[in-house]
């Protein structure tokens, strides 16, 4: 009988040393799959936080505060509802374009959606921009450029926030006359 116990304690603990052999394995499989998937997000997360933050700098400078924002892609756009302003941030490879505008001096904000001909009479999308008119002609317009097909060759939400952000800088504009 002792006999009997000793081989059905060594079936078992084999049988669950394979076991655990398998889940180390697996384990240490699905974390290397996983990895770049959570390394990607950190960074992505970590790149809206400092755009955000150089956003309420932006607005700061400018004696403004950042009521609503939006961080898409690789740019950054926000208002500050009470004084009527919009704060946004370009991001290249190379450098980060900060453009701070009082609606104050804007007559008239518009999609503007500017394509390329292409082969056989064909138009190709190029850029996405909201075009602020100033008040002042002698002033050149606006451009806030939600997307550039040379810079991001795929579009992904960036006609929806266009049209959030154009329709809430006009109901601004409108609050202002």
């Amino acid at each position: 009988m002792n006999r009997f116990i000793q081989k059905l304690v060594y079936q078992i603990l084999k049988k669950h040393t394979m076991d655990l052999g398998t889940i180390i394995i697996g384990s240490v499989g699905v974390a290397a799959c996983a990895m770049p998937f959570v390394i990607t997000n950190r960074n992505k997360k970590k790149k809206e936080k400092q755009l955000l933050t150089m956003l309420k700098d932006l607005a700061k400078k400018h004696n403004s505060e950042i009521t609503q924002h939006e961080i898409l892609g690789y740019y950054a756009i926000g208002v500050d509802e009470n004084k009527k302003s919009v704060s946004f941030l370009l991001r290249s490879e190379a450098e980060i374009t900060p453009q701070f505008v009082n609606l104050a001096t804007i007559k008239k904000c518009e999609i503007s959606n500017v394509y390329k001909e292409t082969g056989n009479h064909g138009k190709q999308l190029d850029q996405l921009n909201l075009r602020l008119s100033n008040n002042d002609k002698s002033k050149p317009d606006i451009v806030l450029e939600f997307f550039n097909a040379e810079v991001s060759y795929q579009l992904s939400d960036e006609f929806d926030s266009l049209e959030k952000w154009n329709r809430m800088i006009n109901n601004l504009l409108r609050a202002i006359k």
